[in-house]
């Protein structure tokens, strides 16, 4: 393979090339292929003004740049894009297992598959929902990490608690009200070392429950806006789900009409089961491992609550519980929530309750 020295030798001119990027924190490790060889392999810092140095060395070149998501996000993407290059972004979890295996597996052996594999087309693509979308997302996404915080803060708690033998008044719930968070701290113990302990803990119990309220406040104010609010609007129509519900489905998901299948909208939330299939037999098991979990979870929660306010979901319920259990059951019906909320975005309609018009029995099919 012929070595160029960086910013100074054109890699190819005027044919169509394929860039696999292996992005870091601190580096990308590139490797540039046409149809036939690999044309070049660099590691530069991660910083645009070195990845338009190597763009330069493809003057009148089709780019086509793939690197594989993770937590560097999506600023390398726009930058590609922003230079001229066909861009995307592809799971971790459908890139094909690699030639040599899990024994072989450097950064640079990383960038080239990517880019033999983006020439094949044997790669998928994460949807790219904009930056300004990205940056609203951030709000929902924050608000779960915090919900999960505060859990945390309950459990540990809860867990000092029953450590020490501190028993609750029977006239108190642990339901984490203000009547039980002033109890916790105002020393139930007797000890001042672990009332001391408690009493932070409840601290942060409630500046993450602030945080929290500040940020659903958030969320509910752009849900106005007009570019969320029709849909909120149709998917608020459904029982039991509510302003944040819709959000995060939305946020998440961006433009519904993307997904022109109902089999390719179940694949992407990870709500399909998994097969596997050897000679005439075939076996189908728990939902694939992949999907945004998100918008997953979200659903299932939901769809706890919508069945008992939907006969005919609270019936597809009961079906498959009696077959496979209340997890694959719930499961299901989430998967059909799912498909009727995709019904409903694509035809501009609100939930339709059972024995009214229209149903969105056959959203499966659309």
């Amino acid at each position: 393979m012929k070595k160029y020295k960086l910013k100074q030798d054109a890699i190819a001119i005027n044919k169509k090339v394929w860039m696999g990027i292996d992005a870091h924190k601190e580096t990308l490790h590139i490797t540039i292929v046409d149809y036939e060889e690999v044309l070049f392999q660099t590691t530069v810092p991660h910083g645009r003004s070195h990845v338009e140095a190597l763009i330069k060395r493809l003057p009148h070149c089709e780019i086509v740049a793939v690197y594989e998501s993770g937590p560097t996000g999506y600023r390398l993407l726009h930058w590609l894009k922003e230079l001229g290059c066909r861009a995307f972004i592809t799971p971790v979890s459908k890139v094909p297992e690699s030639k040599g295996g899990k024994r072989i597996k450097t950064d640079r052996r990383d960038s080239q598959e990517l880019a033999e594999f983006a020439r094949a087309d044997l790669l998928d693509e994460v949807f790219d929902l904009g930056e300004e979308h990205y940056f609203q997302r951030e709000l929902t996404r924050t608000r779960q990490q915090l919900v999960d915080k505060r859990s945390k803060t309950c459990n540990q708690i809860k867990s000092k608690l029953l450590y020490h033998g501190v028993e609750v008044p029977k006239d108190l719930k642990q339901n984490w009200s203000n009547k039980y968070l002033d109890w916790l701290a105002s020393g139930p113990s007797g000890d001042a070392h672990l009332d001391l302990a408690l009493e932070l803990l409840v601290e942060i119990h409630r500046e993450l429950t602030a945080k929290i309220k500040r940020l659903t406040n958030e969320i509910e104010e752009l849900a106005k806006t007009e570019k969320f609010s029709d849909d909120v609007e149709i998917i608020t129509s459904t029982p039991q789900i509510g302003v944040l519900t819709a959000m995060i489905f939305l946020l998440e998901l961006g433009d519904i009409s993307r997904f022109e299948r109902a089999e390719e909208f179940s694949s992407f939330l990870g709500l399909i089961p998994g097969e596997w299939s050897s000679g005439e037999r075939t076996r189908k098991g728990s939902r694939v491992r992949w999907g945004n979990k998100r918008v997953r979870s979200a659903l299932v929660e939901a769809a706890w609550r919508v069945k008992g306010k939907d006969p005919k979901l609270n019936k597809i319920y009961e079906r498959i519980k009696y077959r496979r259990g209340s997890g694959r059951a719930i499961v299901a019906v989430a998967r059909r929530l799912a498909l009727a909320l995709r019904a409903m975005l694509r035809e501009r309609e609100k939930y339709a309750y059972p024995g009214t018009k229209p149903e969105h029995e056959n959203a499966q099919k659309r």
